[in-house]
């Protein structure tokens, strides 16, 4: 519904304006723009809401491979490459080496670790390997290990639709700045444009937008 306003009211205003599409649907927007920036929030809105729905379909398993072990969670399968450990100076880092692979394809490796700062080795802190998608998440938490046998807990979480959450955050923002944007910022757009001036159109939106 929110993608038909937008897409019925720019072709009535090209055709009225005789600008090109892109032109003629700015114009549309700033001429009324508390209504569409609205709409705009509004659409932020959904995805967000699709992004909580994928809660409920998240998967939590915790695991314990000795090196050159796998566990299967979903469609993801994690293998135990084995502990390192490692010293910067400041901490000592002992990070899990774990190859990942979805459906049978290897998708590279994911390191969760854990930190040791100096004069603060009783309160090590953790570090989420995490691998990002549009349609879900894959985290890996190592909450424990052992470097005699290189074995390692490890904590799968499979959270769909996370990205979701920041997209529809992002287009909400853009709806609430189109909302309280000055309408000279955009008075080209606004005003009848001749059918050849389309690509003058488009190069004073990218200067607008620098701007």
């Amino acid at each position: 519904t929110i993608v038909q306003e937008f897409v019925r009211g720019a072709k009535v205003r090209k055709d009225a304006t005789g600008t090109d599409l892109l032109t003629a649907t700015i114009g549309l927007v700033m001429r009324e723009r508390r209504r569409y920036g609205g709409y705009i929030v509004h659409l932020g809105i959904v995805l967000m809401f699709l992004g909580f729905a994928g809660e409920g379909f998240k998967l939590d398993r915790q695991v314990l491979l000795k090196q050159g072990e796998a566990a299967t969670l979903r469609h993801y399968t994690v293998r135990n490459m084995g502990v390192r450990v490692t010293d910067d100076g400041q901490k000592q880092m002992v990070t899990g080496q774990v190859a990942v692979s979805e459906d049978g394809k290897s998708v590279g490796m994911l390191y969760p670790a854990r930190w040791f700062y100096r004069k603060h080795e009783e309160q090590p802190t953790t570090q989420v390997a995490i691998r990002r998608a549009l349609d879900e998440d894959l985290y890996l938490v190592m909450p424990a290990y052992e470097l005699k046998d290189q074995s390692m807990s490890l904590q799968v979480v499979v959270n769909p639709l996370v990205s979701w959450i920041w997209m529809g955050f992002g287009i909400l923002v853009l709806g609430t700045g189109i909302a309280l944007l000055p309408e000279r910022a955009f008075e080209f757009a606004l005003g009848r444009v001749p059918a050849g001036a389309a690509t003058t159109s488009v190069l004073l939106l990218a200067a607008a937008m620098v701007a």
